[in-house]
């Protein structure tokens, strides 16, 4: 695979009713992405697909790809390619199609709008650790890879995942909520796409592609029937909501590993993209994409 094309990663986005927050981007954002990208190096989703299968993708190619399923990408991003005539691919987790919230995205919902400041929740999240917890050191090298993390991004993430894992972090952050008056429920409230917003993207040409079922933030620890089960949840729910298998997939937290792969292949994945441009020679199911954050 030619290691010169990449994706731009798109999340979360301000506008339309949504409210700024820590890596928010707006339309205008989008559109210099598109004005620097180009219009002879930005391929259409399904021709970057097609392409990737003839083993012909320029070594420019640049394609546009929003990662969860957000409802501010439908709001935002959507109207922008539109009247620009683009298509993208739109990586989803599906377990909001099925009434089985995110709670890692709804708990940053709940950081962004319950709080006054990022070090005002991560000083009351810390508050909330035994002493052994709060008292890990992060490891220096720890997310390195992705440098529009601060100091303070690192170190949640680290205790998020390394120290807490994720039964004892889903405690601590449900005593958050339980303290502020609110619950998961009631904040995951208008953060997804439905199923027939996701049909609509369909219908206009963008490609739908697969980010597991429940976004584990660790997929590659998990035990292979477990990243089987994710991936095919995965991709039924995506088939009965667009009529088509999806061939096309992004890593979760850039979280994969050689059976992950294998997985993928099997459910006729051709093309999966990665959270960043680590890779020296990237195969079709490890192309590299870049955030917007680290483009801007």
């Amino acid at each position: 695979m030619l290691p010169g094309a990449f994706g731009v990663m798109f999340h979360h986005f301000h506008g339309s009713g949504h409210a700024p927050g820590q890596g928010t981007v707006g339309a205008a954002e989008l559109e210099r992405a598109v004005d620097s990208a180009g219009a002879a190096r930005l391929l259409p989703a399904a021709e970057w697909v097609e392409r990737v299968r003839r083993d012909d993708l320029p070594a420019d190619a640049v394609c546009l790809t929003f990662d969860d399923n957000l409802r501010s990408q439908l709001d935002v991003a959507v109207p922008v390619l539109e009247r620009l005539g683009l298509t993208a691919f739109f990586f989803v987790q599906t377990g909001p199609l099925r009434g089985e919230p995110d709670r890692t995205e709804v708990y940053r919902h709940f950081r962004e709008s319950r709080f006054a400041t990022l070090d005002d929740f991560h000083a009351a999240f810390e508050e909330a650790l035994d002493p052994d917890e709060s008292g890990a050191v992060v490891p220096a090298h720890h997310l390195a890879e992705f440098a529009f993390y601060t100091g303070a991004d690192r170190r949640f993430r680290f205790l998020r995942d390394d120290v807490l894992g994720p039964e004892r972090y889903h405690a601590v952050m449900e005593e958050l909520l339980t303290a502020s008056g609110t619950s998961v429920e009631a904040l995951a409230q208008g953060l997804w796409m439905d199923a027939a917003a996701l049909a609509g993207l369909h219908s206009a040409g963008h490609v739908i592609g697969l980010h597991s079922h429940s976004h584990p933030t660790r997929l590659a620890e998990l035990p292979e029937a477990e990243q089987r089960r994710e991936y095919e949840r995965n991709a039924g729910v995506i088939e009965e909501v667009t009529g088509e298998r999806p061939a096309a997939a992004a890593h979760p937290v850039n979280s994969y590993g050689p059976e992950t792969l294998a997985i993928l292949r099997e459910l006729g994945v051709e093309v999966a993209f990665r959270s960043n441009t680590a890779v020296g020679s990237p195969s079709a199911l490890e192309l590299q994409r870049e955030d917007i954050a680290n483009l801007a």
